[in-house]
């Protein structure tokens, strides 16, 4: 009877495994099929396409995967580090004009800093600014990233079948049950 529970649970797996791809390739079709449509449009432009001669070098992305001990794996989001400036102590003796001159070069260096940490947090800005940005090639972003929870799926679905299958040829002996 175990067996049996076993082996549906295969069963329940491989219809999971099955299903996220069909997702993936849907998922994966559209950014690609919105990818084509941003390309159309930015023709006329100097660059062309979308693509690698767009890209910004120093943009270190908003997410990892972290393999676990079992072997499945987790999408995690970076956090941004935190840039903050020390303020000087207040008991120091600074010309008012230097303090003012002072007050506003750390405001300019706060402002600069909200905008590197905005660009850093959305790669659309590198492909010509936050408004300029075609709406399909924000679509094809959303159809991507919503790419990214899918393998995760998929990766911990068929790490799972393997395990199960391989429980499966210990129990009967087999040395491999795909084969049968």
């Amino acid at each position: 009877m175990d067996e049996d529970a076993d082996y549906l649970e295969l069963l329940r797996l491989l219809s999971r495994y099955d299903l996220l791809l069909e997702q993936l390739q849907k998922t994966m079709g559209e950014g690609f099929q919105n990818l084509g449509r941003a390309n159309y449009h930015n023709k006329n432009a100097l660059r062309g396409r979308y693509g690698s001669d767009y890209w910004d070098e120093c943009y270190e992305g908003q997410i990892a995967v972290e393999r676990q001990n079992d072997g499945s794996v987790s999408i995690v989001k970076l956090a941004l580090a935190d840039e903050s400036e020390e303020m000087p102590d207040e008991d120091e003796k600074v010309d008012e004009k230097l303090h003012e001159e002072a007050l506003l070069r750390r405001r300019n260096q706060a402002k600069q800093r909200k905008l590197q940490k905005t660009r850093h947090r959305e790669p659309l800005t590198m492909f010509g600014g936050i408004f300029s940005v075609p709406t399909s090639l924000r679509q094809c972003q959303t159809s991507f990233k919503g790419a990214i929870p899918l393998v995760e799926e998929l990766i911990n679905c068929k790490l799972a079948t393997k395990r199960l299958l391989d429980n499966l040829e210990e129990r009967n002996g087999v040395g491999d049950i795909s084969r049968h």
